[in-house]
């Protein structure tokens, strides 16, 4: 890093250029005995100009704001060559000023940077690396950011450099008041926006990560899910109307495997295979994290898929289920809890969980295993499932007691005076 470069401002009037009674006020940069200059936008008569002192003479309002004007620009340059020279670069007065007038080629804005990160994984996404789903948060959390800075700076795009450590707690305050996102959600789109700070600080365009101290606080989260008495209601219940019936047995099918949405509503007979035991099996990389899910169909899912093989839907789309779009899909599942008198929201996130905790988990089934069918990439992303459940404390206790005292209840039996 260089650090004995000389450096100076100078303003003069240049007087080649009077015109009715006025001239230019100029400022020149030297650094190292190289010049250069720019123009300062403001005009005075030669005689009001205090070359000793660097300003005009007088006091008037547009003496004042011409003074103001010209210690803005001093400051700017200042600024830009502190930054310069901390960035390690050897400055030189052109470059000065081009990053004054903001014609560099290697300075970066940060929309500039979001759309090489999302370019990035649009090409993963065209080699299917990244699902369509990823792709899209990060296009939203871009959507936010922009937004942000128009409200919070009053501009279209800010310069990286000029972004300070307050940033992303600005920017979480936005989302969780101006947006109205839940805490999670927000932390989401913080997480997001973190990897494009982190992305342009390994490319050199930010000295410093002003995002490296944000830390992104998550609340507990409580899935829900239904209990098997309640998934029992959903699958018995008579229902007469072929669109609810067809929704109720396609939830059903998510209770049973785990599968997302955009995962049932793509699956064909090629997703089919036979496992091991003989039995029919199904697998699918899901959209979300291209990860594989491969689960063994009960009886139940199994019966779902028979009694839709000739529907007429999926032979047209070459498809196992007869799944409508997902707003619709939501909005017979709500008719369907209404149906059932289940006062929990029925969603397919709803169906996921219930696969997860109801229907594996509490039966005995090992998370690593449970893990594995959901086709999450990190074990510690299924244990947010893994909450102990009262079900589970009854059995653990009841298998504690048969344990301490076998048969003998009167053992436990205390008078209490």
């Amino acid at each position: 890093m260089m650090t004995n470069q000389s450096f100076s401002i100078l303003v003069w009037v240049k007087k080649s250029r009077l015109k009715n009674g006025i001239s230019p006020l100029c400022m020149r940069i030297t650094i190292n005995k190289k010049r250069a200059e720019i123009t300062t936008n403001r005009s005075i008569e030669p005689h009001l100009w205090d070359h000793k002192a660097q300003k005009v003479k007088g006091n008037s309002p547009a003496t004042k704001d011409i003074n103001r004007h010209l210690e803005a620009i001093r400051t700017a340059l200042h600024s830009h060559q502190s930054r310069l020279v901390t960035m390690g670069k050897i400055v030189t007065a052109q470059m000065l000023k081009n990053e004054y007038l903001g014609k560099t080629t290697d300075r970066k804005t940060l929309g500039d940077a979001f759309k090489f990160f999302i370019e990035r994984r649009k090409a993963l996404k065209e080699k299917g690396k990244l699902s369509d789903t990823t792709l899209n948060k990060y296009e939203k959390t871009f959507e936010y950011v922009k937004q942000f800075i128009k409200k919070e700076y009053r501009v279209e795009d800010i310069q990286l450099s000029d972004i300070n450590v307050s940033f992303m707690e600005d920017f979480a305050h936005y989302l969780l008041t101006n947006c109205d996102l839940g805490n999670n959600t927000a932390m989401k789109k913080i997480a997001q926006a973190k990897s494009v700070f982190i992305m342009a600080h390994g490319r050199g365009w930010i000295r410093t990560n002003p995002a490296a101290l944000y830390k992104c606080n998550y609340e507990e989260d409580h899935p829900v899910r239904l209990e098997i008495d309640e998934l029992h209601t959903i699958i018995t219940k008579q229902i007469d109307l072929p669109r609810l019936s067809e929704a109720r047995d396609c939830y059903v099918f998510m209770c049973f495997t785990g599968y997302a949405y955009i995962d049932v509503s793509g699956l064909t007979r090629a997703n089919l295979f036979k496992g091991p035991n003989g039995g029919v099996w199904v697998t699918k990389n899901r959209e979300k994290t291209n990860s594989a899910e491969c689960v063994p169909l009960f009886p139940i899912p199994l019966g779902i898929l028979q009694k839709y093989s000739n529907h007429p839907f999926c032979q047209q789309k070459g498809r196992l289920l007869p799944i409508n779009s997902n707003q619709k899909f939501n909005a017979y599942l709500k008719e369907i809890a209404d149906l059932c008198g289940i006062h929990k929201e029925l969603t397919t996130h709803t169906a996921r969980h219930t696969f997860a905790t109801t229907v594996t988990l509490e039966n005995g089934v090992p998370i690593e295993t449970v893990s594995k069918m959901l086709g999450h990439k990190k074990l510690s992303t299924t244990q947010k499932y893994a909450k102990v459940t009262r079900k589970k404390i009854n059995e653990n206790m009841g298998q504690l007691k048969r344990k301490l005292f076998g048969q003998n209840d009167e053992l436990l039996m205390l008078e209490i005076n």
